[in-house]
């Protein structure tokens, strides 16, 4: 429906009660584009309630929204200021450089990349500015600009309770499998002037491309697979991607990530990705292929309050420390416990395909 609408062809909302409607608009991080495409009218019999919950999430974005651009600024110039390169990946680069309507984009965070040799002065950077230390870990240090650094209010999305700043050494991020280090990304990023008159570099459009691909698709441990992903491609491909520089990031990553990612917007809109693309990723991925073939999108897209099924997840699990981490995050999805411990213990060896 949402595709249809960035078509400009007619698509009614779905028959779905005010609490479903909820539901899957939190799921997708959808609902506020939807009141930005119209259906926020009172027109074809659409209920007072989903109006008002439509209307109220608009709201919620756009206040959200307006408090990370502001701090995205904030946060470019303490670094620049203090001699450290970086570059701003995901929610922020995506509203100023892609979306076309920016307040109807979801944030929960912004993400910045550093050279990992820039790490401790880029914390110290931005202690200056205010942003106050929440946790630390190999792949990222987490700062707070507001909140408490809790997953928020569903009802809310976060919009008073997830001010974080994640500063990566590199984009070396376990979760979703990329290793860039430091100057490979900041190489593959342009250089203009922010709005304080600072040097700002953002990353260009085919490895945002990338990244966004293998975002939608984070299939080991935590297989948060939005829709809201899917829109950004559209819109990256809308601003004219070049689809062979896109390739060439996705070979430098993991076809776990990419081979789903392009699967899913493929099942999503067809033709939007070029097809000998999709066929590269889809024999990147081996065995795992078989999986994606038989699976529907609905039985993919994250849910609110549940994880994408297990045997999706488990199928491109490479290694028995992998798998055990899937088990316990569909077993315990809130932090880690027993299965975890029991995973650090087990030699990671890879699974025969």
């Amino acid at each position: 429906m949402v595709l249809a609408r960035l078509r400009g062809e007619p698509a009614p909302l779905p028959p779905l009660a005010p609490p479903a409607f909820a539901r899957a608009g939190l799921a997708t991080g959808l609902t506020a584009l939807l009141g930005h495409l119209g259906a926020a009218d009172t027109g074809g019999g659409t209920s007072d309630e989903i109006v008002a919950h439509v209307r109220e999430q608009q709201g919620q974005v756009r206040d959200r929204v307006e408090r990370f651009r502001e701090l995205t600024v904030v946060v470019l110039d303490a670094l620049s200021r203090h001699d450290v390169d970086s570059v701003a990946v995901k929610g922020a680069a995506l509203i100023d450089g892609v979306w076309p309507a920016p307040h109807a984009r979801p944030m929960a965070d912004i993400d910045i990349v550093v050279a990992p040799h820039h790490r401790a002065q880029g914390v110290a950077a931005l202690a200056t500015v205010g942003l106050a230390l929440h946790q630390t870990a190999a792949h990222e240090d987490t700062l707070l600009a507001w909140g408490d650094g809790s997953a928020g209010r569903l009802d809310g999305e976060s919009v008073e309770h997830n001010g974080r700043v994640e500063l990566h050494p590199g984009w070396n991020e376990f979760l979703h499998g990329y290793i860039i280090h430091g100057g490979d990304l900041i190489a593959a990023a342009t250089t203009s002037v922010g709005p304080s008159g600072q040097l700002h570099r953002r990353l260009a459009l085919e490895p945002l491309t990338a990244h966004v691909i293998g975002h939608l698709a984070s299939t080991v441990v935590r297989a948060e697979v939005r829709l809201v992903n899917v829109v950004d491609v559209w819109f990256c491909h809308a601003a004219g991607v070049d689809w062979q520089q896109v390739v060439a990031h996705l070979r430098r990553g993991d076809p776990r990530l990419s081979a789903p990612g392009l699967w899913l917007i493929d099942r999503l809109v067809p033709d939007l990705v070029p097809l000998d693309v999709l066929e590269m990723e889809m024999a990147r991925v081996g065995r795992s292929a078989r999986t994606l073939a038989s699976c529907q999108p609905e039985a993919v897209l994250r849910d609110p309050t549940d994880r994408t099924t297990m045997r999706w997840r488990k199928s491109f699990a490479t290694t028995l420390t992998e798998r055990w981490a899937v088990i316990d995050q569909m077993v315990w999805p809130d932090g880690p416990r027993g299965a975890r411990a029991t995973a650090a213990r087990v030699r990671d060896r890879p699974r025969r395909r």
